[in-house]
């Protein structure tokens, strides 16, 4: 059931608590009632046909790797400018992941550069929801159609966020992978994650991979792992989704206030949100040359902010044997050298929306 009210944080927690302690008397603690009750309302929500709780958003990518068959000699094209867990899962499957450069405005995978990037072993497109907002779902679709390429949409930041269409994210996707990590703006007490699909040959291999290649206990049919909602994360989580649309709701308030009164301070460029789509705002990622001085003045005020990524993938060590160096993606590292994300809190009181505008305001004089 759906509320179109966001209850006070207290009470959140107390019904929280409270759903957990039904979990914890009842001890079905792996795939137990609410696992399968939150599935089922996240294909509603999103419009998906089967929904598959996990570990983290990282199996959620790995997985559908797996069910695709993507391996050594394969080619995955993703971004460079994200987390690496998405680079880290193709390798670990034994592709190699092949990187794009992003808008400079969404920070999401350039379409173009995707299409220039395609060889004869490109075998799938990894585009990522970036901050929340929505990629360019339609034109790297419509690539991928053209070149007979898989699409496995990272939407570990967006849950909640809609494409042009008024479609949800992960909603019409052949795979989508979320995170429910404590951070996200659906976020369990620990590691969570999930993986949607709309095909029904993948689903079946999906829910056997997750529960170790086995459709009957004890009988495996392919290789797999365990890779399971805990029923204690799958309480919390459906607990909170009842008033996830209320809390976006609150988050996009406090963004467009952002917006009106960071709007020509200083170099900062605001988030640039197409039109037509729902940015869930995982992060509010502004961008300014001075983003080191900002970030320290903030985080000493207490003001919670980060920078989501400081280093582009294709710089990191442990890539390092893919052969790239500084210069081959040059709008992912301008976005690693320039980008500051806040974390808006849906209960800012205006009070403390105006002390985060305000000490921005007086940074840049």
């Amino acid at each position: 059931m759906k509320h179109s009210f966001l209850p006070t944080e207290e009470h959140l927690k107390s019904e929280i608590q409270e759903a957990v302690n039904i979990v914890i008397e009842r001890g079905d603690f792996v795939l137990g009632k609410e696992s399968y009750t939150f599935e089922a309302a996240c294909s509603e929500y999103l419009g998906a046909k089967h929904c598959f709780g996990l570990n983290s958003g990282t199996d959620a990518v790995r997985f559908a790797l797996m069910a695709l068959g993507i391996g050594a000699g394969d080619e995955v094209l993703t971004s460079p400018f994200c987390f690496v867990s998405n680079a880290e899962a193709i390798a670990l499957e034994g592709a190699t992941p092949v990187f794009a450069d992003i808008d400079p405005y969404s920070f999401n995978i350039s379409p173009a550069a995707v299409e220039a990037a395609i060889t004869p072993r490109t075998k799938a497109i990894l585009p990522i929801h970036m901050y929340g907002h929505p990629a360019d779902m339609s034109s790297i679709n419509n690539i991928a159609a053209k070149h007979g390429l898989a699409v496995i949409e990272d939407a570990c930041q967006a849950f909640g966020s809609m494409l042009p269409d008024n479609s949800m994210v992960g909603g019409k996707s052949q795979f989508a992978a979320f995170s429910f990590f404590h951070t996200k703006p659906l976020g369990a007490y620990g590691d969570a994650g999930m993986l949607t699909t709309n095909n029904d040959a993948f689903a079946e291999k999906i829910r056997m991979l997750r529960n170790h290649g086995s459709r009957k206990r004890y009988y495996h049919d392919e290789i797999g792992c365990s890779s399971r909602l805990d029923t204690i994360q799958a309480a919390v989580l459906l607990t909170q989704l009842k008033y996830f649309d209320s809390k976006i709701d609150a988050v996009r308030d406090h963004a467009a206030v952002l917006n009106q009164e960071l709007s020509g301070i200083g170099d900062i460029i605001i988030p640039h949100v197409q039109p037509g789509v729902r940015h869930n705002y995982n992060l509010y990622t502004i961008r300014t040359d001075r983003r080191d001085e900002l970030l320290d003045v903030l985080q000493g005020k207490g003001i919670k902010c980060s920078v989501a990524f400081p280093l582009s993938i294709h710089l990191q060590k442990a890539f390092g044997y893919l052969g790239h160096s500084r210069g081959d993606f040059p709008e992912s590292e301008r976005a690693q050298d320039e980008i500051l994300c806040l974390t808006i809190n849906p209960y800012w009181t205006v009070g403390q929306i105006e002390n985060v505008v305000n000490e921005i305001k007086d940074f840049f004089g």
